[in-house]
């Protein structure tokens, strides 16, 4: 399940195609909120260009990327030869962080998305323990607020669903499963006539 082997050199295209440039804006919107030398694990990494974009802004971080597909695990590593980052690729889910380790940010883009509600409390429940005391917590996903954004979010399911294998078929309520579980939105903002979030959130101790 989760597995976009089949659609992994496609994915950039496929999302421009759609989306333009939103939804790298949307991703990349506060990368700047991540400290120098930081911990940094991305979960659900893509094809590896936001490794670019973050060695950018941050290139003394350290990263961890662990994705479900081994093709994204590639295109990821060729894009990043030349990278002045120490990364760390992982095959493999939540499920695979190492133990022992903890992060000063987390980065999910489009990955709480694919979890049905029960997977997706599950899936929190498991990075909660691993973000620092004062770390945060980077959220891109989208949003169902509008006739439009279900029309779209329909089409979207069905075409993963198939491709991908993937475990959700309804979009779930990412946001309040996230305060649900003690974290709280300090800050965010929407992209594509509000069917994209990108947020920033902390621990509430």
């Amino acid at each position: 399940m989760n597995n976009f082997d089949p659609v992994a050199r496609i994915y950039d295209r496929l999302s421009y195609l759609i989306f333009g440039k939103s939804m790298r804006r949307a991703q990349t919107a506060y990368l700047s909120d991540i400290g120098p030398g930081a911990n940094v694990l991305v979960l659900g990494g893509g094809t590896g260009w936001l490794l670019s974009e973050l060695s950018e802004v941050n290139p003394t971080c350290k990263v961890w990327y662990i994705d479900a597909s081994a093709t994204m695990i590639e295109l990821s590593k060729e894009v990043t030869r030349n990278s002045a980052h120490e990364i760390v690729f992982i095959h493999g889910t939540e499920d695979s962080i190492p133990p022992g380790t903890t992060f000063d940010a987390i980065i999910t883009n489009f990955y709480l998305d694919l979890f049905p509600k029960e997977s997706c409390v599950s899936a929190i429940r498991k990075i909660r323990p691993v973000i620092r005391a004062n770390g945060i917590w980077l959220v891109c996903d989208f949003l169902n607020t509008t006739w439009w954004h279900s029309a779209m979010i329909g089409v979207m399911y069905q075409f993963f669903k198939l491709t991908c294998d993937i475990e959700a078929s309804a979009l779930p309520q990412w946001k309040n499963l996230l305060e649900e579980n003690a974290f709280k939105e300090y800050k965010s903002s929407e992209f594509f006539g509000g069917f994209i979030k990108s947020a920033v959130f902390r621990l509430i101790y």
